[in-house]
């Protein structure tokens, strides 16, 4: 099943020359696909705890402006404030950001000014060749007091555990070509706020074969286009507004398309329900 750019979509992703697939059309999508109001007639208060597969969710006829049924807050605020043109006036002035590194482990940390970060993120494009160890990421170093304000009006997604007091928010930044390698946590969804972002996924008891210091671009360019399809994972491509639940303990790793990629994932707390 090929997976359409929604209507009015445009990318600001530059040549796709670099790559070694199209951007725009050759990715599937293997993922159930459901809209929030399918979700919510077939689970009526939401997603249930522990669901055994991936789903990518999205609004009926990709209408973000709409409250959602499930909470009834609108997308759009959230989308407006995160944007580029205003992030950088939704938080402090001088505001710094802690990055991490990009491989399986998210190892290493740094600290640099948050319009240093998004200077870099748009003026440069992370390549196959480079090691996911030595490339830095904003993603999951966000539970200061001012990045809870920033994301107060995000819109928790519909599940029956998706909380303020069961949810974890974690929002992030990524530039064209980054991304994070192959790993392993707890369920949880993560929506593309601005651009769009490719998912790979396996089931716990599928591991990849990987180096765990290589970029993800570098297994979507180098392994992922030499596999048998028997042997492809679940994939999809989330484009704006869209998200994905990955289940608990589910191999997956993340490619960003675009040169302004940002995304916020909600961890869930589904054991024990």
């Amino acid at each position: 099943q090929q997976h359409a750019a929604p209507a009015g979509f445009s990318s600001s992703a530059a040549s796709c020359t670099a790559w070694k697939w199209d951007l725009d059309s050759e990715h599937k999508c293997n993922v159930r696909r459901i809209s929030v109001q399918e979700l919510i007639k077939e689970f009526k208060s939401g997603l249930p705890p522990l669901y055994h597969e991936p789903l990518l969710i999205f609004n009926e006829n990709n209408d973000y402006t709409a409250p959602s049924p499930f909470t009834g807050c609108t997308h759009s605020v959230f989308e407006a404030k995160s944007s580029l043109e205003n992030i950088t006036r939704n938080l402090p002035e001088n505001f710094n950001v802690t990055l991490s590194s990009s491989n399986s482990f998210s190892a290493h940390r740094r600290t640099i000014p948050l319009t240093q970060y998004l200077n870099d993120t748009l003026s440069k494009e992370t390549f196959p060749n480079q090691l996911s160890n030595e490339t830095w990421y904003l993603f999951g170093e966000t539970y200061s007091d001012d990045w809870q304000q920033m994301m107060a009006e995000f819109c928790l997604p519909p599940c029956q555990t998706c909380t303020k007091e069961l949810c974890a928010l974690a929002f992030g930044i990524g530039g064209k070509g980054s991304g994070v390698q192959w790993h392993t946590h707890g369920p949880g969804f993560s929506q593309s706020i601005h651009g769009r972002k490719h998912w790979v996924l396996y089931p716990p008891h599928q591991k990849p074969t990987y180096d765990p210091d290589y970029t993800s671009r570098y297994w979507m360019e180098e392994i992922y286009m030499n596999l048998d399809d028997e042997k492809k994972p679940y994939e999809c491509t989330l484009f704006p507004g869209e998200m994905i639940y990955f289940p608990d303990n589910w191999h997956h790793a993340t490619i960003n398309l675009d040169r302004y990629t940002a995304f916020l994932s909600t961890f869930t707390t589904e054991h024990g329900f």
